[in-house]
């Protein structure tokens, strides 16, 4: 009996992994067949400039409490694109938000919006090797400072390519929104959060999104040698759940354990070392099949079939922290508090934990599950802050179709993928005015110019603003969808 049924057995496995073979030939076969079209990418946009106006509107210091710092800003940005200024008209000007209205040729068709942020996060002054508020272009042609990657290399960009299109008396084919925010640093609701709600009161709604995101990746998968963008079509939530534990204190020299505090530490320690459950949800196994096309036959051969090698796909993802967070909500305790002095046991201790769900999961779901494993009832959970629940934009249409084709177009050597935000952005707010939310950044990066993003040393190469200015010219001027 025991012949036969490994026979069976054999025989399950050899026609599973026949189907899969078969199926990832037919898959790339298919898709090589398929012509990507591609535009012109203008030759008279004049880029000099751009680089110097990038690095001043870096010097001024626009961090979101720091409001007196926005109208010198605004100034600056009058001053330099006059056009965008006198043509375009400009809503909601009763706040720190700038809002403009480029016209379209066609009414019936639903707007556009691009979006970016003007605040920064605050810099520490004394660790950079540039000033973070001074207009410093280095001799290897970076601009270095507190925002010249996030966001304001996306806002000139779009500026600079506005200007250039009002100069040409260039008319778009829809209507574009323009839409700068003053608070995405803060997840304030002054900005983006005030937009959209205006947008929705106003019977405004679009038809394509397009927010900072995703960024023309290199080294974002291994197997992969072409550099990848990376095309947010959601975000994952964002908690904030406060921690306490209460015992009696007392004196350091009598201690009696367990503490507060001591508790709190174990709580820690099993959350750091029972990381949520893996899963691959529906984006995810959207940019498996992006990838799987221009992957190896060798690796294709796995993430084309999730079906079946999900348990290898994920032991792939989980050994590289970035591609972890794309498939399992994410747990961090990242501030703890005990008594204010080093001889006093403390009665409460206290910490902060962030949560990083997937999309379609909630804080209480994820705090359920810690509890479980925990099995202690001292450490409370209490969610002072969660997110609303990012909805997945759609990839098949002409909208999406249309931001890779014009991705592909200034970046011909890359790849185009969807994939999941895992950081936050304003483009969450403009889900209710939209269905087509899409999260990108064009520029070309590797883990070490991102990792300088909300860190010391932030900059951005005039490489790579040139390529913003082309990129958004090109989108509007392209606009077929």
């Amino acid at each position: 009996m025991i012949l036969p049924s490994f026979i069976v057995i054999l025989s399950i496995i050899v026609t599973l992994l026949s189907t899969a073979f078969i199926r990832t030939i037919i898959i790339r076969h298919t898709a090589a067949s398929k012509l990507q079209e591609s535009y012109e990418i203008p030759s008279d946009i004049p880029l000099e400039d751009a680089a110097e106006n990038l690095a001043e509107a870096v010097s001024f210091k626009t961090v979101a409490s720091e409001k007196e710092n926005f109208p010198p800003f605004h100034k600056f940005l009058s001053e330099h694109y006059p056009l965008v200024h006198s043509k375009l008209s400009r809503m909601y000007s009763d706040t720190d938000n700038l809002v403009f209205v480029y016209e379209g040729k066609d009414p019936s068709l639903p707007p556009a919006l691009l979006t970016a942020h003007q605040d920064v996060v605050p810099a520490d002054e004394g660790e950079w090797e540039h000033p973070p508020f001074e207009a410093v272009i280095d001799d290897d042609g970076y601009i270095y400072g507190r925002g010249s990657f996030d966001d304001k290399s996306s806002l000139i960009a779009i500026l600079e390519s506005v200007e250039y299109l009002l100069k040409q008396n260039f008319v778009p084919k829809r209507t574009w929104y323009i839409a700068f925010g003053c608070d995405e640093e803060t997840r304030g609701s002054d900005g983006a959060s005030l937009i959209a709600s205006r947008f929705e009161e106003d019977g405004i709604r679009f038809g394509f999104l397009l927010d900072e995101g995703g960024v023309v990746a290199k080294g974002f998968i291994g197997q992969i040698k072409a550099p990848i963008a990376v095309v947010g079509v959601c975000e994952k939530g964002n908690a904030h759940v406060s921690m306490e534990v209460s015992l009696i204190g007392g004196h350091s020299s009598t201690p009696k354990n367990p503490t507060s505090m001591g508790i709190l530490a174990k709580a820690v320690s099993q959350i750091e070392h029972h990381p949520q459950s893996p899963r691959l949800i529906a984006p995810v196994k959207q940019m498996l099949h992006h990838l799987g096309l221009h992957a190896p036959f060798s690796f294709a051969y796995i993430v084309l079939n999730s079906w079946l090698f999900a348990p290898i796909i994920i032991s792939i993802f989980k050994k590289n922290p970035t591609m972890n967070a794309l498939i399992r909500s994410t747990t961090t305790v990242t501030m703890v508090k005990g008594s204010e002095a080093a001889n006093i046991i403390p009665t409460t201790s206290y910490g902060i934990m962030n949560i990083r769900m997937l999309p379609g999961e909630k804080a209480a779901t994820v705090i359920d599950s810690i509890t479980k494993d925990l099995k202690d009832d001292r450490v409370r959970f209490t969610v002072e802050y969660e997110s609303p629940v990012s909805t997945v934009s759609p990839i098949d249409t002409k909208g999406f179709a249309h931001l890779k084709n014009t991705i592909s177009t200034i970046f011909p050597e890359c790849v185009v993928s969807p994939y999941v935000m895992t950081g936050g952005s304003d483009a969450l707010h403009y889900e209710k005015v939209c269905d087509n939310v899409y999260r990108f950044t064009p520029a070309l990066m590797d883990n070490s110019e991102l990792d300088r993003m909300h860190n010391t040393n932030e900059r951005f190469s005039k490489e790579n603003l040139s390529n913003a200015i082309l990129f958004y010219t090109t989108l509007i001027r392209n606009d077929s969808f």
